[in-house]
């Protein structure tokens, strides 16, 4: 037999993990526990998503959160590379988080400039919902924001989440209202980062 060295090795004269030859660009192997794997994106990556669409205006009824993503924050370059350049983490037709697999889960912030105000407000209640449908149906997240200052001013809200079956197969929709009187918000910005995948 003649001698071979390492280096040159190919194909599936290589030691695992096979495939390296052909790996596409940023791809990692994991192994399945069973002698074999596959070669997989990390599943990390993020999105940021700013409305650039005239002021939208709360009131005590719940309304969703709109954002066309036509701000020049927004920014898609640094996607998780399983979707970058194929689709998004928000879609700005229907205005809704659209997660990439069940099992999923994410970071999300989301950024309200608070620009205007009438009566005496003094809470918002921000809901994520699940449901997909036109009003709140499913919720998974619920925070109660104040809102007592005078605008203009900025509030964020952040947190993680899971993403169910519901959530993969709805998307999901931002609800927005007051506790008493309208707030104002104007060019709210969605910032969406993926910490795990449903399908390592």
């Amino acid at each position: 037999m003649a001698n071979v060295t390492h280096s040159s090795l190919t194909g599936s004269k290589l030691h695992e993990p096979k495939g390296v030859a052909s790996a596409a660009v940023g791809k990692v192997y994991i192994s399945d526990g069973a002698g074999s794997g596959n070669w997989t994106y990390l599943p990390i990556g993020w999105g940021n998503y700013k409305d650039d669409g005239a002021a939208q205006t709360f009131t005590t009824s719940a309304a969703k959160l709109q954002n066309d993503g036509a701000g020049t924050d927004t920014d898609e370059t640094k996607l998780p590379r399983e979707i970058r350049g194929l689709s998004s983490l928000w879609d700005t037709a229907t205005d809704k988080i659209t997660p990439i697999t069940a099992g999923d889960s994410y970071t999300l912030r989301i950024d309200l400039p608070i620009t205007a105000k009438t009566g005496t407000p003094t809470e918002l209640e921000f809901t994520l919902d699940v449901g997909g449908a036109a009003g709140i149906t499913n919720i998974l997240v619920t925070r109660f924001i104040s809102v007592s200052k005078t605008p203009p001013y900025n509030i964020s809200v952040g947190f993680p989440v899971p993403c169910g079956t519901d959530f993969k197969n709805n998307g999901g929709q931002i609800f927005l209202s007051t506790d008493t009187g309208t707030i104002e918000i104007t060019k709210p910005q969605v910032f969406i980062s993926m910490l795990s995948s449903g399908n390592i």
